[in-house]
């Protein structure tokens, strides 16, 4: 039932989630910027990607982009947004495999470069996340990099109150409704502390992680196997 729900409310947001994503998250395309820049330079090696809940492709687009002999694997839940994928990646085919699923239960296939998962892993609960962190951590290549894009709460509550205060100013200065949105998240999301992040994953045996950007309760880091 939970699935079912989930499939619906994005398939209901496929033709205008980038619009959508402005609105809801602040410095959205500067997020985008800074995953960018972690993907390898000068690249001409044949990797192979895997983009965990990709969407309409915004994360696979950057991949193909710049590293040229690349392979993405783009995994999600959501039929529509596969569709919105293949239309909007329409040059790059013969670079890129689709795969439906729920990346909780269904396998999301191994060997892979990078993993990329760009405000994604916030559905998980606490207990899924770490077992998730030992699953990614195996499909990885030896040197492999695990990137996330996530949303975050502060170790400190006055800090987490700050964060989230201002996360619904912006929102509702784009004309969306913070409380409303607010409800879904408190709902339908497990955010976690980077204290909690980097310990599982070192846990799961990536020996060298850190964090390359932050802003209030966003924040993309790295992890190497």
């Amino acid at each position: 039932m939970i699935t079912e729900q989930i499939i619906g409310h994005f398939a209901g947001q496929a033709n205008t989630y980038e619009n959508l994503m402005e609105k809801l998250v602040p410095q959205y395309k500067k997020q985008h910027e800074i995953i960018y820049e972690l993907l390898p330079e000068n690249s001409d090696k044949q990797l192979r990607i895997l983009d965990l809940g990709c969407g309409n492709g915004i994360l696979s687009e950057l991949v193909l982009k710049k590293l040229p002999n690349a392979f993405v694997v783009g995994f999600d839940l959501t039929p529509k947004m596969l569709e919105e994928y293949e239309e909007n990646l329409s040059a790059y085919r013969g670079r890129y495999e689709l795969m439906l699923g729920d990346y909780r239960f269904d396998s999301i296939g191994s060997s892979y470069d990078i993993v990329l998962a760009g405000l994604t892993l916030q559905h998980l609960t606490w207990g899924e996340r770490k077992d998730f962190y030992k699953l990614i951590y195996s499909i990885l290549n030896q040197n492999g990099s695990f990137i996330l894009n996530d949303i975050i709460i502060d170790e400190d509550w006055d800090t987490r109150k700050f964060q989230y205060s201002s996360w619904m100013q912006f929102i509702a200065a784009n004309g969306e409704d913070p409380e409303f949105w607010l409800d879904k998240h408190l709902t339908k999301d497990y955010p976690v502390t980077q204290e909690d992040h980097f310990q599982w994953l070192e846990q799961a045996g990536f020996a060298k992680m850190d964090c390359y950007w932050r802003y209030h309760n966003f924040a993309i880091s790295m992890a190497i196997k």
